[in-house]
């Protein structure tokens, strides 16, 4: 098992695929540090998710990251700000411990910061992520 500390720049392998490949895993960036939100009885997370810039189909333009700006990410990719949320920081832990998600290495700040200016920029961002976000600037 590798070591994971639930931090703002940290990186997971989470299961994420389509039902005909369920065991599929996308990276997913932390873009909070651990957070007592109102509503909720452990500490929480931000994460948003990294998907590969599909051929000929709409997607959010807002934060398209190119190849080699993580070791993961190898075709360009974009931010799925639709599909960020929110998680206990230590179902994460537990997640880790049991062999769910995977530890990747953390991603650079500069790149955070970007991913972190477009969250709000981004029409796909939902009201409810975005208070959360605010709550931990």
């Amino acid at each position: 098992m590798s070591l994971f500390v639930p931090f703002k720049r940290a990186t997971l392998l989470i299961p994420s695929g389509p039902t005909t490949d369920p065991d599929r895993k996308h990276l997913f960036v932390l873009l909070t540090d651990p957070v007592e939100a109102p509503g909720f009885e452990e500490k929480q997370v931000l994460l948003v998710n990294i998907a590969s810039v599909p051929n000929s189909v709409y997607f959010d333009s807002t934060c398209v990251l190119k190849p080699g700006v993580h070791r993961f990410i190898k075709h360009e990719s974009y931010v799925y700000y639709a599909k960020a949320r929110i998680e206990a920081a230590n179902a994460l832990l537990r997640g880790v411990k049991s062999g769910q998600l995977i530890p990747h290495e953390i991603m650079a700040q500069a790149v955070v910061q970007r991913i972190c200016d477009g969250l709000q920029q981004s029409s796909h961002t939902t009201p409810r992520i975005l208070c959360f976000y605010a709550l931990s600037i």
